[in-house]
């Protein structure tokens, strides 16, 4: 029976993670390593340099009080002894898409388990109720099926499954977010000050991009990669350093 190591960032009594762990139990051998509390926008983050609170919840399910990168290495480290044939993390609680990947706790623990070489799947739920995540459990559990059988090696996945009828399902690409930040300050008082970070989300619409699959009631399934190198950018700055070093 294939291993999955199951995390999250909404943490492990979210009804997301919960209702994923329920339906993967019934085909797979689960061990679910999940922060205690909410992480969301822990991006890539890791606890370094104080202890991590790691607690027994029941057999193969812990919850730590670290972020989800914590919970693949931890769980990878040291709690599972066996080989891990996909880390899975979600189900979340709203979108993962476009350049909220570099947000998305959720996205950091399946880039997390990439990079040690380990295929891996973000699953988030696209809604706004999040009341019934079964569906979205239903179909993760269908491609967790298919990613564990390809041959493909440290293939991760961000799926972003919309709440209600799936009409099918589309490989995209990461779209264009656009964010319309604004801090607002209150409580201001001689040198102190409380800040809060808030502002509204919105979106271009382009073919063949997670944002045009969920406008079209279809699952968006984005591969992702490692490598954050510009190789075009690279050409361009040796032609600029060579132009540039002829001048001198």
């Amino acid at each position: 029976m294939a291993m999955i190591l199951l995390t999250n960032d909404d943490g492990y009594d979210a009804l997301g993670f919960q209702t994923l762990y329920r339906v993967l139990k019934k085909n797979f051998d689960i061990f679910a390593v999940a922060p205690r509390t909410q992480q969301s926008g822990a991006s890539h983050s890791l606890t370094l340099r104080r202890p991590i609170r790691v607690e027994k919840f029941k057999e193969q399910f812990y919850t730590i009080d670290g972020t989800p990168t914590d919970c693949v290495l931890l769980a990878y480290h040291d709690l599972i002894k066996t080989p891990i044939d996909i880390v899975v993390a979600g189900i979340n609680h709203g979108p993962n898409m476009g350049s909220d990947v570099f947000y998305s706790g959720t996205v950091a623990a399946a880039l997390q388990g990439s990079s040690l070489g380990v295929k891996s799947m973000a699953v988030s739920l696209v809604g706004t109720e999040y009341t019934d995540f079964t569906r979205a459990a239903m179909y993760a559990r269908s491609l967790i099926t298919q990613v564990i059988a390809s041959d493909q090696e440290r293939l991760v996945l961000n799926v972003n499954i919309p709440e209600r009828h799936i009409r099918g399902e589309k490989v995209t690409k990461l779209g264009q977010r656009i964010y319309k930040d604004k801090v607002i300050r209150n409580n201001e008082q001689k040198d102190v000050m409380y800040s809060v970070i808030d502002g509204t989300l919105s979106h271009t619409v382009a073919a063949d991009t997670d944002f045009k699959a969920l406008d079209e009631h279809c699952v968006s399934i984005t591969p992702l990669i490692l490598d954050l190198t510009d190789y075009k950018g690279m050409q361009e700055l040796h032609q600029y350093l060579a132009l540039t070093a002829t001048s001198r």
